[in-house]
């Protein structure tokens, strides 16, 4: 084998044990679902979730980017003691900078707890989340140096580590003793703390203690024009959180948390892959002539797989709550479609933008995410004045709408794309014509329902790959694939 297939080999190995440990991560998130939706009340809820975003906030400010920056310059170096005084001296600094700006923060802590909870005391939780944020960011920094060394299978063990104790603890903590939300939050900083001292052990094993400024300056040059696109980026995707607690209630944010986590799934499901995999071919292919049409036709792809999964996801959710949960969690499904909408196109906006990356233009992507901060605030305040929480959803759409027309105006002043709007359309469209035809379904007694969707789940597909959105020859490779995956001995037939 050649090197280069060789490396190929290689990456594609770590790559697919990265992705177990990101899987056992999210397992642990839905695992708990039931739990959390059955032994926590909707504002219970709602209340995790405005920790979990204050707690972006902040570690978007402390980690001042030095866990990407510690992977960056790493490869700097060439020799061995020069890589691990650089991981040592980053997580020194982590260590610090989390521990004094948490321990600055904590000295309000009963007071940002009643300016978020006036009318109940939620001040130990504060604390919980900055210890919590102080373990995270100097994890970061041990988990850049376990991806530089590429020992995933740590990773995973560490991943596998983190789920069971936070399973355990919650469970105990929440079923057991009712803490409620400080109790998932207790739970949180048990598996937090176990990953953090395997981590920290490790990498101090191998790297020791050593700090050296002369080391730790550039990357503090390198990070700082991060910080302000780090922090606007934040602010724009909890802006709703503060808005929906301050202009309704607990109970409501409780349900718009349960619906945007669902909609997260396409992320998850289809943004993510896509993203590790595009990332770096994009700009390996940037230079060949046909580099815009490449773009254009995995644009469509991605879009018809966003929208399949965003349709399965808007067709099954009811009938999951209605499982696994409390009837005051169910509403979550009836503002899903917004959500989920506003998911697909921002998936779409990531190759959109490639123009702008290429040509390293940044900063157009601070005045965007900028403008896309200002709307979610501006029209969120107004939309959920006049419509409650759809007016919350709608923001979000809203907003993903215009970033991307902004995002693909400006990016193509520099990597012109002629993007097949009528097959995007078309997509699209039919998709919300199939999530239309299912509402008369959830009337149906739970069977009936379940088999009506799923036929109609499989004929939006059928419909997708039937219809002149796909050239024949994509359609007849589509469908080659799915014979040879469902269909036993279709590997042989193709």
């Amino acid at each position: 084998m050649s090197s280069s297939g060789q490396d190929i080999g290689r990456f594609a190995k770590h790559s697919a044990i990265y992705a177990i440990g990101n899987a056992l991560n999210r397992v642990g998130a839905f695992l708990m679902l039931p739990i959390y939706t059955n032994f926590l009340s909707t504002a219970e809820y709602g209340v995790l979730e405005l920790f979990y975003a204050v707690a972006m906030v902040i570690s978007g400010v402390l980690s001042v980017g030095l866990s990407h920056a510690t992977l960056r310059f790493y490869f700097d170096y060439d020799d061995e003691g020069s890589r691990r005084a650089l991981v040592s001296t980053n997580l020194l600094a982590s260590l610090a900078l989390g521990a004094l700006g948490a321990g600055v923060i904590a000295l309000w802590h009963a007071e940002i707890a009643r300016m978020l909870f006036p009318n109940n005391d939620y001040s130990r939780g504060v604390l919980l989340i900055l210890i919590i944020l102080v373990f995270e960011l100097s994890s970061e920094i041990c988990q850049a140096y376990v991806r530089a060394r590429e020992n995933s299978l740590l990773f995973v063990g560490i991943s596998a580590a983190r789920l069971a104790v936070q399973l355990i603890a919650n469970s105990l903590l929440v079923v057991v003793f009712h803490a409620g939300a400080e109790g998932v939050l207790l739970g949180n900083l048990c598996a937090v703390a176990a990953g953090w001292a395997i981590l920290f052990f490790h990498t101090t094993r191998h790297c020791g203690f050593a700090f050296h400024l002369d080391k730790l300056l550039p990357v503090l040059r390198y990070s700082a024009p991060f910080l302000l696109t780090t922090i606007v980026g934040i602010i724009a995707g909890n802006v709703d959180r503060f808005l929906i607690n301050g202009m309704l209630t607990l109970q409501a944010l409780g349900i718009y948390a349960l619906a945007t986590k669902f909609s997260k799934l396409l992320s998850e499901m289809i943004g993510e892959p896509f993203n590790r995999a595009y990332g770096a071919y994009r700009f390996s292919i940037m230079d060949t002539p046909d580099a815009a049409a490449i773009q254009a036709r995995l644009v469509r792809y991605l879009l018809a797989g966003a929208s399949i999964a965003g349709l399965g996801i808007l067709l099954f959710t009811r009938d999951l709550l209605v499982l696994m949960s409390h009837r005051d969690f169910w509403p979550a499904a009836d503002i899903l479609p917004l959500l989920v909408l506003a998911a697909i196109i921002n998936l779409v906006c990531y190759p959109v933008q490639s123009g702008i990356l290429f040509k390293k233009r940044s900063d157009e992507i601070f005045y965007i995410g900028v403008a896309n901060a200002l709307l979610r605030a501006v029209g969120g305040f107004a939309l959920i004045s006049w419509f409650g929480l759809l007016g919350a959803c709608a923001s979000v759409l809203l907003a993903a709408t215009v970033t991307l027309v902004l995002t693909d105006r400006i990016a193509q002043r520099f990597f012109a794309v002629g993007y097949e709007f009528r097959r995007l359309a078309g997509i699209v469209l039919l998709g919300v014509l199939f999530y239309l035809v299912s509402l008369p379904f959830t009337h149906l007694p739970w069977p009936v329902a379940l088999l009506a969707k799923s036929l109609l789940f499989l004929g939006y597909v059928a419909s997708l790959l039937g219809s002149t959105i796909f050239d024949k020859e994509e359609t007849a490779y589509a469908t080659a694939f799915l014979r040879r995956k469902l269909l036993p001995g279709g590997a042989k037939d193709a």
